[in-house]
């Protein structure tokens, strides 16, 4: 106890919640899906080889050099944009909620990625997990491995992307944040402040 007061008395952004095993808790459940995503992949892929459904191994560098390169290289360039994007709003968030600017801070409020971001990354990922089944592997266990291993970190980027576009999923988030931010009305608040200034200005 004595920690946490010495804690809080230096930090005061400081929250309880987002410390220890709470916070591990509180995040197990995103890894737990992206493992789940990548078990179900392996099942795929484990039904895929045993059946012989997979390409022939003279595919093998076809599907390297084409489609999985040209996937990956868009992949890496959405996905990339997409984290980078979520984790500077997230700052500007912080920022807003530090120093009490709730114009700013409604600005983001309600601000996700686009579909136009989703978009292309669904369909990047789809066709990276479709061939991977599908890959010819020397091994019925690498081929499993690799996988799981693959459809695993694809899944765990979607889904922090997720958590860090959802301001209201954050313990820290939602005991700084004022309570009465969440219920504001943004074009109604932002319109009253137009008006209030377009008044003030035609009284000078």
């Amino acid at each position: 106890m004595k920690k946490i007061k010495e804690v809080e008395k230096k930090n005061p952004n400081y929250v309880l919640e987002n410390r220890h095993w709470i916070s591990v808790k509180r995040h197990v459940p995103v890894v737990l899906k992206a493992v789940i995503a990548g078990v179900i992949c392996a099942i795929m892929q484990y039904i895929a080889y045993y059946y012989d459904l997979s390409f022939e191994a003279e595919a093998e560098n076809a599907i390297l050099f084409l489609p999985m390169t040209f996937a990956f290289f868009v992949y890496v360039i959405f996905a990339g944009y997409a984290i980078n994007r979520v984790l500077e709003e997230s700052k500007e968030v912080s920022k807003a909620i530090i120093t009490k600017d709730i114009d700013k801070f409604l600005v983001y409020r309600d601000e996700q990625l686009p579909i136009l971001i989703h978009l292309p990354l669904g369909v990047v990922s789809f066709i990276i997990i479709f061939f991977a089944v599908l890959f010819p592997f020397p091994g019925e266990i690498l081929a499993i491995v690799c996988v799981f291993s693959l459809v695993f970190i694809m899944a765990l980027l979607f889904l922090v992307t997720q958590e860090l576009d959802n301001y209201e999923s954050s313990v820290w988030f939602r005991i700084k944040v004022p309570e009465d931010w969440w219920q504001i009305d943004i074009e109604e608040h932002f319109l009253k402040k137009k008006e209030v200034n377009t008044s003030e200005k035609s009284e000078i």
